[in-house]
């Protein structure tokens, strides 16, 4: 009997060994499989974070400043513009220099002509003596000095021949190399004119890029919203400049041209839609891309260039006080410390920092603070005046005396 419940006591021993083994095989096995499903989990969470990380870089670098954005396209799309200048401007040096040599040509081929028709009157008159020999000649004379005139003159014969031959090779050797110098012209021509169609495409693609992101901002209201928030601020800075400007004028010494007494008698800038804008103190004026800007009054130019939010502006001091702003430039044709008298151009009309398109913004100064220059200029009857922006559009059409 002791016998057998030691058996049944091994046995029982044994069994809650093996259940007890079993169980904590299953529980190892069951944290192992929850361990890899949470590793799982947290490296899904982890790529999950770096995708809202790079997302909120992409949302950061949409959000970073409309003006900045429209900066950067500009600035690229002006290069671009000026290098396209810069290839129409040797494109037309090198069509007169194929002009110019063409002409050369031209003289050379008459000289050469003309020399030919000589050599062949020659060679018929040399053929014409050698036929009949030189012995008649030379025994057809009674003297010596008959003799040795006629040698002397055959001599000078022959060395006009002589020079005439060499004259004649020489323009043909002056031929060829204008043509080469042609040839190599006409190649740059072409290498050119394919340069120009390369910049014409990327300008093009510059100007897709800009009309793209413009009308990205004119959708969204919020966007719309910065926009004319970052414009009264960088406006604040453009007071900040004019004045700073203003400072450094004063410090120089201050003159008058009589600014002052041009109220209502100013002539428009440029010609075009005159529009009221209510977000910023001056006026805009639309009109056509490249149209001259002209100055309305005498002055001194105390900046010219790039200003965030402007684009190209130029500001004049008029003297006493008084300055005119001019932006959206496509081009600036004044420097610094440039005169100018009332009517001269100045830069042209461009779209640089602008939503509505190719546009003037223009205003007056009087001691940095900004005057209604609708007041100052003087705008033709037959204008319904100008009207207020509702959104960035408007109508009225306002003419300039010229």
């Amino acid at each position: 009997m002791i016998q057998v419940r030691k058996i049944l006591c091994s046995l029982f021993f044994f069994l809650f060994i093996f259940i007890g083994t079993n169980f904590a095989s299953d529980d190892i096995g069951i944290n192992g499989t929850q361990v890899r499903t949470q590793e799982k989990r947290l490296q899904e969470i982890q790529e999950e974070l770096k995708r809202k990380k790079a997302g909120e870089t992409a949302v950061r670098k949409q959000e970073k400043s409309i003006l900045d954005t429209l900066s950067r396209i500009e600035r690229k799309l002006l290069a671009k513009r000026e290098e396209l200048r810069g290839l129409d401007s040797r494109y037309g040096r090198v069509r007169e220099n194929i002009t110019s040599v063409q002409e050369r040509l031209n003289r050379i081929q008459r000289k050469i002509d003309q020399n030919q028709a000589r050599l062949h009157s020659r060679i018929a008159a040399l053929y014409k003596v050698w036929r009949m020999g030189y012995f008649p000649y030379l025994l057809s004379y009674e003297s010596y000095n008959d003799f040795m005139r006629m040698v002397k003159f055959l001599k000078i014969v022959i060395d006009y021949d002589t020079n005439l031959l060499r004259e004649y090779q020489a323009q043909w050797l002056k031929k060829r190399q204008y043509q080469e110098k042609l040839a190599n012209e006409i190649k740059d021509l072409k290498r050119i004119r394919a340069e120009q169609e390369i910049k014409k495409l990327e300008i093009l693609r510059a100007k897709r890029e800009k009309e793209t992101f413009l009308r990205a901002v004119r959708r969204e209201k919020a966007n719309y919203r910065r926009w004319i928030g970052e414009l009264e601020k960088r406006t604040k800075e453009l007071q900040l400049l004019v004045k700073k400007l203003e400072k450094e004028t004063r410090d120089k010494g201050t003159y008058d041209l009589n600014f002052n007494k041009q109220k209502g008698r100013l002539s428009l800038p440029v010609r075009g839609n005159v529009i009221r804008e209510k977000h910023r103190r001056g006026i805009v004026i639309e009109a056509g891309q490249d149209s001259p800007i002209k100055a309305v009054y005498s002055g001194k130019v105390i900046y010219s260039g790039w200003f965030e939010g402007y684009g190209n502006i130029i500001i004049i001091d008029h003297g006493n006080k008084y300055y005119t702003v001019s932006a959206h430039a496509s081009k600036l044709l004044k420097g610094i410390n440039d005169r100018v008298t009332k009517g001269d151009i100045i830069a042209l009309v461009g779209d640089t920092g602008s939503l509505r398109g190719p546009c003037l913004y223009f205003e007056i100064r009087y001691q940095g603070k900004p005057q209604d220059p609708l007041k100052w200029l003087s705008i033709s009857k037959e204008s319904k005046g100008p009207s207020e922006t509702k959104k960035g559009s408007a109508t009225a059409r306002g003419r300039g005396k010229s």
